[in-house]
């Protein structure tokens, strides 16, 4: 049984040397499969050893432990189903403002996640032509110009008008981007769609809610399907994050 945890120490391991072979080893969020590999190793070792009789574990240590374990176990499920439950969202409803979310762009390039984005943006708002659109995402580092511009050109030359495009360009997380879009918008109550990736939709509505946005529909655009499994995880940390804080 104890060789359960020597298995989940060589997936997060391969995982990670995956994730950074495909993507840098700076990308965001992946030292956690390093830290868990690292994790299941200890436990792995102290199992084997106390299994062995090299030394020896207190029933009272062995029974916390699985108590601990066991409880992390059932929130992180829960976590992740929240997480899935908006990763389908597509509305078509004739909403009056659609949010698009921004993330890391390169210098001035755009990456692959915002393009996603964007896509799914410009295709609702060819078919809602009366929707204002409110780009979000300030400057980061790394990056030349803020989230927000890079977006508006973007849409701008695929033919969306300018007049139709908000750039909200001070926000550095999602609960800023709900918080400063919010105050660009006459009817926080009026139907808004919001575009992001689609494992950060139920994140992103929660949030928005918490902001006074509360007629909020998803619109999931597709994510890195080598990388999908850490954005999962780590939507899961930021939804407990965002609990605890008490952002919504």
């Amino acid at each position: 049984m104890y060789f359960l945890w020597l298995a989940a120490a060589l997936i997060c391991f391969a995982y990670y040397i995956l994730c950074a072979s495909y993507a840098g080893i700076g990308s965001s969020f992946i030292f956690i499969w390093l830290i868990g590999g690292i994790f299941f190793s200890v436990v792995f070792g102290v199992r084997f050893a106390h299994v062995r009789g090299i030394i020896s574990v207190s029933h009272k240590i062995s029974t916390a432990f699985a108590a601990v374990m066991i409880i992390g176990v059932i929130l992180f499920v829960i976590l992740e189903c929240l997480v899935i439950s908006g990763m389908t969202e597509n509305t078509d409803e004739d909403c009056r403002y659609v949010i698009v979310l921004g993330c890391q762009i390169r210098g001035d390039r755009i990456t692959r996640s915002l393009r996603k984005r964007l896509d799914k943006a410009y295709d609702y708002g060819k078919k809602h032509e009366d929707a204002v659109i409110i780009v979000s995402g300030g400057k980061g580092n790394g990056e030349n110009t803020t989230e927000a511009e890079a977006m508006f050109n973007y849409l701008v030359e695929k033919g969306i008008s300018p007049e139709r495009i908000i750039q909200e360009d001070k926000s550095y997380n999602t609960d800023q981007n709900m918080r400063y879009s919010a105050k660009l918008m006459d009817d926080t109550t009026a139907k808004t769609a919001i575009v992001t990736s689609n494992f950060h939709v139920y994140r992103a509505k929660k949030l928005a809610a918490a902001k006074g946005i509360t007629n909020t529909y998803g619109i999931a655009a597709g994510s890195d399907k080598v990388l999908i499994t850490n954005y999962m995880v780590r939507e899961a940390i930021g939804i407990l994050k965002d609990f605890i804080c008490h952002n919504f």
